[in-house]
């Protein structure tokens, strides 16, 4: 991975920027869920916590069409 510097508002923590490069990375199709919370260096749930609170869906089908192609 490529490391870069960004000056940033003291009000901005690591961890806010390191989320929102990550959620864009996500947004933009360049990462998968998994990844993104690697970028974000973060736990997977915690990623999509992150996710649900933005209104992005973490997954591009609903909870039914999951419970369909699971069979549950």
């Amino acid at each position: 991975m490529k490391v870069v510097q960004v000056k940033v508002p003291e009000s901005l923590s690591e961890r806010d920027v390191k989320v929102a490069a990550a959620v864009e990375a996500f947004l933009r199709g360049s990462v998968s869920v998994g990844k993104a919370a690697e970028i974000a260096e973060v736990p997977i749930h915690e990623f999509l916590l992150e996710l649900r609170k933005r209104g992005v869906p973490a997954y591009p089908y609903t909870d039914e069409e999951a419970l369909e192609e699971l069979k549950l």
